[in-house]
């Protein structure tokens, strides 16, 4: 599985996240699988926050906007705490 395929598969299940409990999940085990892979996880993180961003709310209802939105937060968190 490509970077982008692997992307877009987390793309696909945080916009059916109920809540921000599945997409701490759903964040942890994708880049869990990466690591297995040997993809370079701020490679990764960096791409997930472009695309997230680049998402139009319009497009969303309020679960799915909450739940990107936790997504870009706890990503940002996950790396930086993890430098540390």
């Amino acid at each position: 599985m490509t970077l982008e395929n692997h992307i877009t598969s987390v793309l696909d299940q945080i916009g059916t996240a109920k809540d921000y409990p599945q997409v701490e999940t759903i964040i942890v085990n994708s880049v869990d699988q990466l690591k297995d892979k040997k993809y370079i996880v701020q490679e990764y993180v960096d791409e997930l926050e472009k695309k997230i961003e680049n998402l139009s709310p319009i497009d969303l209802n309020s679960t799915q906007f909450s739940c990107f939105r936790y997504a870009l937060i706890y990503l940002h968190n996950y790396v930086v705490f993890r430098k540390k």
